[in-house]
């Protein structure tokens, strides 16, 4: 990969990845896959995957892509007429882990210089567990969840870092690597905010386009978030519909509104209505129905955390805040809270939104307020989806 010439891909889509999001379902792992369809979830990986895959078109000469059959790679890199060579044939149009782990081996006994995917935890664990720290990894995001450290922000700025790895090569410079983190959602609703690691992965040093592996949350023992949430509790207004985002600094309302965690869900949106909880691990259907319902009375609000370490605020593991639901709403009506050391610890203290569509209308300033204590708050930078490379760029 450090010579001059071309740069040998291995190109693989989930095609399962991240249809759990919008449905409320926390991934797509095993059976969830099925329970997502039966839902009438979407696939997203593919669109994902082809935003990344059209920005690299300029400089295909300079790139040879390995890639899977059918809908894991071959159709999409045939449908934008991109030349590959198919080294794994799939057997079924229901894709499994164990694909992905064969077409892993398929790139390595391919000699690929690096493996560009599409999909989340799971598909990098996958890839990860056949390759280690042998071939650099590189995720488009396109799953439900993505805690570990290979992924780009974007799927744009996954193909900035191949165009800035090829510029690196032609210049007779040396690419440089990290090893990160590989963790992926415990086995435990209660535990949401905590991750397992299952080892360091080879990916590129590029800090402000590759997302920071997620840092585990220490919400409940931080005691100026406690006090917050325990004033916010009191703020809590009759006839109005409250929305309540996943992860524990949300959730530490409805704990001072005497709201258990077996009673919520921490890995989900929750509602609250004259200090009723009325929705429980709500999808994005669900959500718009309730904004509907109570369109009578003062407007809906919504409480937000951020992932520790990434600084994703909209576009990690709750996608069932959509762009439509967020635009019901009102970025007005969102209320960011996070933990003072987490926030120090997101280097930079930006924050990201990531909607389904890149071209999305935009809907935060460029600057929100988020909240680490009663009266203390933080200015950070908003970067959106579809505006991520100007902003990054621009600062």
């Amino acid at each position: 990969m450090q010579k001059p010439g071309v740069l040998k891909i291995g190109f693989l889509i989930n095609p399962i990845a991240g249809m759990g999001g919008k449905v409320g379902l926390h991934g797509t792992d095993d059976s969830l896959a099925e329970r997502a369809k039966e839902l009438g979830a979407k696939s997203v990986s593919t669109e994902r995957a082809s935003r990344a895959i059209m920005a690299l078109l300029p400089q295909l000469e300079k790139i040879s892509f390995y890639a899977p059959s059918k809908s894991m790679g071959s159709d999409l890199l045939q449908s934008l007429n991109v030349g590959h060579q198919t080294i794994y044939e799939t057997d079924s149009l229901n894709t499994s882990s164990e694909d992905t782990k064969a077409a892993a081996l398929a790139f390595q006994a391919n000699g690929v210089d690096l493996i560009l995917f599409a999909g989340g935890d799971g598909t990098a664990r996958d890839i990860f567990s056949v390759v280690g720290e042998s071939i650099p990894i590189l995720g488009i995001p396109a799953g439900v969840k993505m805690r570990s450290g290979v992924f780009a922000n974007y799927p744009e700025e996954a193909a900035e870092i191949i165009l800035d790895a090829i510029a690196s090569i032609e210049n007779g410079k040396e690419i440089a690597f990290i090893s990160t983190e590989v963790l992926d959602l415990t086995d435990s609703e209660l535990d949401y905010s905590q991750s397992h690691y299952f080892g360091s992965a080879k990916t590129f040093l590029a800090p402000s386009k590759i997302t920071s592996p997620k840092v585990n949350s220490n919400a409940s023992s931080d005691v100026a978030l406690k006090e917050l949430t325990r004033h916010l509790a009191t703020e809590i207004s009759k006839d109005r519909l409250y929305f309540f985002g996943p992860g524990r600094s949300a959730k530490l309302i409805l704990n001072e509104l005497g709201v258990t965690d077996l009673d919520h869900s921490l890995a989900g949106v929750d509602a609250l209505f004259n200090g009723k909880l009325i929705g429980k691990d709500l999808d994005e259907s669900e959500i718009l129905e309730l904004i509907s319902s109570h369109s009578k009375v003062a407007g809906p609000f919504i409480f937000l955390g951020v992932i520790g370490g990434q600084g994703f605020l909209l576009g990690r593991g709750n996608q069932q805040l959509s762009h439509e639901v967020m635009s019901r709403i009102g970025a007005e009506n969102a209320f960011v809270l996070a933990s003072a050391s987490k926030m120090t610890g997101t280097v930079p203290t930006r924050l990201y939104v990531d909607f389904e569509d890149a071209l999305s209308e935009k809907l935060f300033p460029d600057f929100i307020q988020v909240h680490v204590a009663k009266n203390r708050t933080l200015v950070c930078k908003v970067v959106s989806s579809g505006l991520a490379t100007t902003n990054v760029r621009a600062s």
